[in-house]
């Protein structure tokens, strides 16, 4: 049962987060303008589990500027696309994610950690909502 509550967890925190994403980032492609097809993890997945849900690590990214990032064969383009993400977020965000990306998880990736991020998304997206009606 352990292992399908996981698998529960883990869909239902990745569709949490795309919901916050789109609320906190919009539709557009960062980097181009174009309507995005998908986040995209800044810092890749499995690079950083604290990050993984992370908000900040959402890119609203398009089909074309996706598929650059992930397997251009020019290294010069990739890194013009990944300037713009960071020229547009600036300074305080970069300093964040460095800084998150250095940050180990203390325990196991398990039932009782993705409750937590569960839990958070869902707090997030009610403070969101909440905050967002306010202006």
């Amino acid at each position: 049962m352990s292992a399908n509550r996981k698998k529960y967890l883990e869909t239902t925190a990745k569709k949490l987060w795309v919901k916050l994403a789109l609320m906190v980032w919009g539709d557009k492609c960062e980097i181009c303008g174009e309507p995005a097809d998908t986040f995209h993890h800044y810092i890749p997945k499995g690079c950083s589990r604290l990050l993984k849900f992370d908000i900040q690590n959402a890119i609203p990214i398009c089909r074309r500027c996706h598929y650059i990032i992930h397997f251009s064969p020019k290294p010069s383009e990739v890194s013009r696309l990944v300037e713009i993400i960071r020229k547009k977020r600036g300074k305080k965000w970069r300093d964040y994610i460095d800084e998150k990306e250095k940050e180990k998880l203390e325990g196991t990736y398990g039932v009782y950690y993705l409750e937590g991020v569960v839990a958070d998304l869902r707090r997030q997206l009610k403070d969101y909502e909440i905050n967002r009606k306010t202006f």
